[in-house]
């Protein structure tokens, strides 16, 4: 009797064990992401404005219907707990009353309204582990305010390895005080 129990455990934990060593076997990423229970989202945000460096009055993120949120974050950095597919517009406030005693030009006297400088990352893989480097540079072009922004980011690749991808885009302040300066990315 004993040693049928011990056969029956035996053959009830190897019909438990096939289908993971086939599954694991199968599939070319590693199983570290399926059950990633951390942020799936983290990154950094930097700034300077006329070389000196600018923290944002607020951070806000909007993720596809569920409005928008306070971004957690720690200093520069940030986290979301991510996961699910679809668009997640990380927002940094900017106040034009700071940006006018940083630079001194009265230009941003003019607008009454602070505007936002967002990213928007399109997240295309629920099991996406993804890190990113977000910074803008705000400095005077030809007697224009220009935002240069640069986003390097990291996800996993199916196969396991990590792909490293960067986007770069300027927009005029104009541009972005009337919601045109959004950068894409993750698509």
């Amino acid at each position: 009797m004993k040693k049928k129990v011990i056969r029956c455990s035996i053959i009830g934990l190897a019909i438990l064990l096939i289908p993971v060593i086939v599954f694991m076997c199968s599939r070319p990423y590693p199983l570290k992401y399926f059950f990633y229970s951390g942020d799936r989202i983290t990154g950094t945000f930097t700034m300077s404005v006329a070389g000196i460096k600018y923290e944002p009055v607020d951070e806000m993120l909007e993720y596809a219907n569920q409005g928008t949120q306070r971004l957690n974050t720690n200093g520069a950095a940030f986290s979301i707990k991510g996961g699910n597919y679809g668009s997640y517009k990380i927002s940094f406030v900017l106040d034009n009353k700071e940006l006018h005693k940083l630079t001194g030009d009265e230009y941003f006297e003019v607008y009454t309204s602070n505007p936002a400088l967002t990213f928007q990352y399109i997240n295309t893989n629920w099991w996406h582990v993804t890190e990113m480097t977000l910074s803008a540079e705000m400095v005077l072009l030809n007697n224009e305010w220009t935002v240069n922004t640069k986003v390097v980011y990291t996800e996993p690749l199916e196969n396991g390895s990590i792909s490293e991808n960067k986007v770069e885009n300027s927009f005029s302040y104009d541009e972005i005080m009337s919601g045109d300066g959004l950068v894409y990315f993750g698509v």
